[in-house]
């Protein structure tokens, strides 16, 4: 809250003016830009806030009113969190118990419906859109990241920090080898599959990457059979993975979560997946790009009626 009414503060003081200077709308907008939607204004933002703001056809809380119902604000609110309450453990709630009672609830029920929470993360890229993060920030998680990106493993560590896990850099695939890793037009669409990365934009170039399986790279981090929490987002051998992952191991996690595109509504076979897959999971979420599954039989193994 200080960093708020600091802000206002210097709002008021400003606007407490008859007339606003092009130099101190321009200020003001490029300020709030920053502050709230973590970025410096866009031209046309810039241009536009500005003018209203200086002409008198916008106050300051008509510009903060559109900054804050904007979907890049309610985007960046995790961000935003992590920036301005970097040690405030319960950052990730909107809580409004007493003293943050649901909060102490809701990961007490969490840690009850969790074997062991591990969680392994393929394709980890960063904090931004991570399946991992927030589960190892708030919950206390324990991870195995892995990133075919040698480029990328500076920042995954500068924006993890001191949390509680282990990065593997490798590509993963269904076989062992070498490969080339092209660099698409973003770091989160880069693929060993050039036809994919090219679907997104030019690449930005290629480099040589080690590959390997999965189960491999789970035995050797020692990571227990029925891991909590597998997250794949590997652009375009998502499914060559998590089958290989089934068909030649026993590793079977409790939760996965695969990036698989739009596909509609979920079915048995709708995907490139051995039938053993299916078998094994049923899908329980889905989201714009990814599904979500749940290991069969997990709720009896949770509640002592079957083995796990």
């Amino acid at each position: 809250m200080t960093r708020l009414t600091g802000l206002w503060g210097k709002c008021r003081r400003i606007f407490g003016r008859k007339r606003l200077s092009q130099r101190d709308a321009a200020q003001l907008v490029d300020t709030l830009y920053r502050k709230l939607l973590l970025r410096a204004p866009d031209p046309s933002g810039l241009e536009t806030y500005t003018a209203l703001l200086r002409e008198g056809g916008a106050t300051v809380a008509d510009v903060l009113d559109a900054l804050m119902t904007s979907p890049e604000f309610f985007a960046s609110r995790a961000e935003l969190a992590q920036r301005y309450y970097p040690h405030q453990r319960d950052g990730f709630f909107a809580d409004i118990s007493q003293f943050g009672e649901v909060s102490t609830l809701l990961r007490a029920m969490i840690d009850m419906s969790c074997t062991n929470k591990i969680l392994v993360d393929v394709g980890v890229m960063g904090r931004s859109g991570s399946n991992s993060y927030d589960l190892l920030r708030w919950f206390g998680w324990q991870g195995l990241l892995v990133e075919a990106n040698s480029g990328l493993i500076d920042s995954i560590k500068a924006q993890f920090g001191p949390l509680n896990y282990r990065i593997v850099n490798s590509a993963v695939s269904d076989h062992a080898g070498t490969a080339t890793l092209h660099i698409g037009s973003s770091d989160g669409v880069s693929s060993l599959n050039e036809g994919h990365s090219r679907m997104f934009g030019a690449t930005r170039g290629s480099i040589t990457v080690q590959l390997e399986t999965l189960p491999a790279i789970l035995e050797r981090e020692q990571i227990p059979l029925h891991f909590d929490l597998l997250s794949i987002d590997i652009e375009g051998e998502d499914m060559k993975v998590l089958s290989h992952l089934i068909a030649s191991s026993p590793y079977r996690p409790n939760w996965i979560i695969v990036e698989a595109g739009n596909v509609g509504d979920y079915r048995a076979g709708s995907l490139p997946l051995i039938a053993a897959f299916d078998e094994n999971y049923e899908a329980v979420g889905q989201t714009q790009a990814n599904l979500i599954f749940r290991r069969r039989g997990l709720l009896a193994a949770l509640h002592g009626a079957a083995p796990a």
